[in-house]
């Protein structure tokens, strides 16, 4: 049965959105995608920036739709594309598309979310140049300013946030915290059940970390795995357990790069006034963010 998305999980990257779509599919009462990120409402700017993730994303509605096989149960439809909070005119789209969708957006200490970021696309080998390199050349720069937008823009939460409120109404959008989600897990899910007005009783299995990031224990290990290729390979042919074993042998968390302080200190300082007015807007006490 084909029914209409009414829930979106907007992002932002690296903040649980694809542990939380894992999860609520395991729930008889919510129809999820069954590709996740399908990217519908942002595929032009996506397109127009060619960014590096090699995606193929939908541009056709019916298409669209045909992610969503529901079954009688089924009440909330929903989807989760992290792309979608950033680019300024999505929102309207998905308020044309669906005036009486709810809006999911979960945010993470920005400093945090940035370097982890950088470290997931550095253990894909997407990124050649350092952390540190991508932010001083900042957001103009022909070679690193796309990563500079991914890494530190999209942690510029106040008018993106701002931008669902205004156009949806606070009714209609939950926010919560990456370290809610990650130490009250069950707390959050309740309440993002509540919202999605689900039944918030039922029980699956344990919330689970998606998207653990590592890196090749050498350079040519890193080189090799940034072929999509060979990605697509691995992941298709290799039964869980043997690709579990590949990457205990070949990869390692401690192969990825550091942040350093003076780094860190400098995210702090840029992040501080957005921060102080993200905290008034969402009514929410940030100051284990904005803390220096």
């Amino acid at each position: 049965m084909k029914l209409t998305p009414n829930f979106f999980i907007v992002g932002t990257p690296k903040a649980g959105t694809t542990a939380l779509h894992a999860y609520l599919q395991q729930h008889p009462q919510v129809c999820m995608s069954s590709e996740k990120e399908p990217n519908y409402f942002s595929h032009k700017e996506i397109a127009s920036q060619k960014l590096y993730y090699d995606k193929s994303n939908l541009m056709n509605e019916h298409e669209y739709l045909s992610l969503f096989n529901c079954n009688d149960l089924s009440i909330a439809v929903g989807e989760a594309s992290v792309s979608y909070l950033f680019y300024p005119d999505v929102a309207k789209r998905i308020y044309n598309f669906n005036p009486n969708a709810k809006i999911i957006i979960s945010l993470r200490e920005p400093v945090a979310r940035a370097f982890s970021h950088f470290q997931m696309d550095y253990g894909l080998g997407l990124v050649k140049e350092s952390f540190d390199k991508i932010v001083e050349n900042g957001a103009d720069d022909a070679s690193t300013g796309i990563y500079y937008q991914q890494y530190v823009c999209l942690g510029e939460y106040y008018e993106q946030v701002k931008r669902y409120v205004e156009v949806f109404g606070r009714s209609q959008v939950l926010i919560f915290l990456h370290e809610n989600l990650i130490n009250n897990s069950s707390e959050t899910l309740v309440e993002i059940c509540k919202f999605l007005s689900i039944d918030p009783s039922l029980r699956f299995s344990e919330f689970q970390h998606q998207n653990v990031t590592a890196a090749g224990k050498n350079k040519f290990i890193r080189t090799l795995y940034s072929q999509k290729i060979i990605r697509k390979t691995l992941g298709f042919f290799l039964a869980d357990t043997i690709k579990l074993k590949v990457q205990k042998l070949f990869f390692s968390k401690k192969a990825l790069p550091s942040l350093s302080i003076t780094m860190r200190d400098k995210l702090k300082n840029h992040y501080h006034s957005d921060l102080l007015k993200l905290q008034q807007l969402i009514g929410r006490d940030l100051s284990p963010w904005i803390a220096k």
